[in-house]
């Protein structure tokens, strides 16, 4: 029982910290505790973020898809691991625009988990379209 309430409590006191240090809110003191939200500033925040893991999300997609015309030129066993790999690829690439996809719906409550699972899956996919490419380049030199 107390794991959950502590993840929610850290996920609680991350978002406050991010959206403070965004200048998504800020606190003043005249007498009492003032917390203004500054919405306009977090939405940019958002759509600037979410443009350019977009853009990395297009990018990788092209990747991939050259990725599988190199696969055309190998045979037997390469040919079955590099497409099996491809496709974990393509799977993992189309968890990143479900990821997307939340993050335009996400609030501020939810945007900083959000970002970090993204950031996450991007390198990730960024990893693995590495190793296939040279895994790929060396089977051809072969």
């Amino acid at each position: 029982m107390k794991k959950p309430l502590i993840v929610v409590l850290v996920l609680v006191v991350a978002a406050g910290v991010l959206g403070y240090a965004r200048g998504w809110f800020s606190v003043t003191k005249e007498g009492k505790v003032d917390v203004q939200v500054d919405s306009a500033k977090f939405k940019e925040d958002r759509e600037a973020f979410s443009k350019t893991v977009g853009e990395k999300a297009k990018a990788l997609k092209d990747q991939v898809a050259g990725l599988w015309k190199h696969s055309e030129g190998l045979t037997g066993d390469d040919k079955a691991h590099a497409q099996k790999e491809l496709g974990e690829l393509n799977k993992k690439h189309d968890r990143l625009e479900q990821q997307l996809k939340e993050l335009e719906d996400a609030g501020q409550d939810r945007f900083a988990s959000i970002k970090r699972d993204l950031s996450k899956t991007l390198e990730e996919v960024e990893k693995k379209i590495e190793e296939l490419t040279k895994k790929l380049e060396k089977g051809k030199d072969e």
